[in-house]
């Protein structure tokens, strides 16, 4: 199973926006308190359903294709 937790704007080569959904991955696991659910794999996915890789904190492959995608700055509340 797996949630999503988090978001990235980020634009393409030819200047298209894009969001980049980041999923975490969990295991449950029975305890003796009950339920619980460890943290598995994260992976990001495009909007289209197409797997991106991470390169790093800015940088984004389309793991098909291997187009960059980059984030997009967010704006300061300064």
């Amino acid at each position: 199973m797996e949630d999503v937790v988090d978001t990235i704007a980020v634009r393409d080569t030819n200047g298209d926006e894009v969001t980049l959904y980041e999923y975490q991955g969990f295991v449950p696991r029975m305890t003796l308190l009950g339920l619980r659910r460890n943290a598995g794999d994260k992976r990001l996915e495009l909007d289209t359903g197409e797997a991106v890789r991470r390169v790093n904190d800015d940088t984004f492959v389309i793991v098909s294709s291997g187009e960059p995608l980059f984030r997009i700055a967010r704006g300061s509340l300064n």
